[in-house]
This record gives structure tokens, sequence and C-alpha cells, in this order.
């Protein structure tokens, strides 16, 4: 059996995410979704390329492009989120005042879209950023990356994890959570990534400690992030013009924050 070649494989996977970028970036049926699957590729490469920090390939300026183009889609997509949040606690409780709620973040939602598109007509002028991005990436001399580099990049990504969990325990700020999700979800995608670069890195580098393998990793995100889709929700909810029974409504967030995870 052929030996997985590791600069070639992650070659082969940054290229895979600027196509998903590039498909999402369309947009399609449901622009929404299409925000949300673009962003959730540019976080698949970035973390790729964080692991790759320390090789030889020159990959700043890429990153910054990609940060840029997800850090520009980080409105539409939150304010969609709040959209999807409000309906899955109406779901659960059909008798709180939540449709006029659900119906003004839907307004809120629709005028980011159409800013958005008004300044850049079918995100013509991301997809011309996107392609940059890959006509950098194209030009790095994948092939000198090395296995001991990659266990590099993994050991330095469960210690920066590891670091944002301590200081969100010490202080549990916004900031300092969402910080600690942002790491969580990083580390994450580079171990999902592992196995397509070098099957004996994977098997050998699972972290240790709570949250270590990926399945673990991805379900402390997922509660990290849905803790910050509430506090963004509750911010929403309490400055709303015309909201009837507002204190309902933040106390059913605020029993939703403390719920003990799955």
């Amino acid at each position: 059996m052929q030996s997985v070649v590791p600069g070639d494989a992650a070659h082969a996977l940054a290229r895979q995410a600027c196509r998903d970028i590039e498909q999402a970036l369309l947009l399609g049926a449901d622009a929404h979704a299409a925000v949300h699957a673009a962003r959730k590729a540019i976080r698949r490469l970035r973390a790729l390329l964080a692991l790759l920090d320390g090789t030889d390939l020159a990959l700043d300026d890429a990153d910054a492009v990609l940060r840029r183009l997800g850090d520009g889609l980080s409105g539409l997509r939150d304010a969609h989120v709040a959209v999807e949040s409000a309906a899955l606690l109406a779901a659960t409780a059909p008798s709180a005042p939540w449709p006029y709620v659900i119906g003004q973040l839907q307004a809120r939602r629709d005028a980011w879209l159409r800013r958005a598109l008004a300044g850049d007509p079918a995100f013509g002028r991301r997809r011309d950023r996107l392609q940059r991005v890959g006509t950098l990436l194209d030009s790095q001399p994948w092939t000198t990356i090395r296995r001991a580099q990659l266990r590099t990049g993994l050991d330095r990504s469960v210690a920066r994890a590891r670091k944002a969990e301590r200081r969100a325990h010490r202080n549990p700020s916004p900031e300092r959570l969402h910080r600690w999700r942002r790491k969580v979800r990083r580390l994450r995608m580079q171990l999902e990534a592992a196995p397509q670069l070098d099957p004996r890195l994977a098997k050998a580098h699972t972290p240790r400690g709570e949250g270590g393998d990926a399945k673990a990793l991805h379900r402390l995100s997922n509660h990290l992030g849905w803790q910050q889709d509430l506090r963004m929700l509750r911010n929403l909810v309490r400055v709303m013009p015309g909201v009837v029974d507002r204190r309902q409504l933040l106390a059913q967030i605020d029993l939703a924050r403390t719920a003990p995870v799955d």
C-alpha cells in the first residue's frame, strides 16, 4: 500500500477547501445556508494553514485574505443564527411570545443580505479574492512538508486550546469563552484532517484529557457555540422595541444557558 505524502495530501485538502468555498459563494437557492457553508470551509482551510505554520510554506498572505473573507460574512451569519436560535427556543415554548421576535429577526437578517449583495453583487468580488488565495497556495513548496512538522503543529494547537480553557475557567467572560471555542474548533478540524495527511499521525496523536478526541471536541465546540448564540440572542431581545412579555423571553434564554451539556 502506497504511503501518504503529507505535502501532497495537504495541498489536495487546501484546494478542495477552496473549491468548497467557491461553490458556497455562488449562493444558490438558500443564500443563508450558503454563507454558513462558506464560513465553515474558510475555517477548515485556515485550520489547515495554521497546522502548517513553521513549515517552509509562506501562508500569511493567503490566511489574511481568508480571515477578511470570513469576517466579511460574520454579520450575515450571526443575523441568521439569531433567527435559528429564536426558532429553537420557540419550539420548546409554543405559548411564549416568540413569533413577533422571530419576525423582527428575519427582517434584520434579510436586510443584512440585501446590503451585502448591493455592495458585492452575486459575491463576485469575494470569489475573485478566493482565486488569489488559490494562486498563492499553488505556488507553495508543498513537498517540503515533513511529518514531524505536522506533529509540532498539533502539539501547538493542543497547548493553545488548553491555555484558552484554563483562562476561560478562571474568568468565564464572553471574550474568553469565545476564544476557547475558537481554539477547540480549530484543533478539532485539524484532528479531522490528520488521517488524510498521515494515518500514523492521526493514530499516535490523540490528545489526552477532557475533550481529547475529535468527537468530544465537536460536542464541546457545539456547546460553547450555543452559549455564544444565546448571549447574542439575549442582547437582541433585550433592546428590541415592541416586545411583549420581554421578561418571559429573557428568562427562557437564561434557563437555556444554564442547561447541562448532553
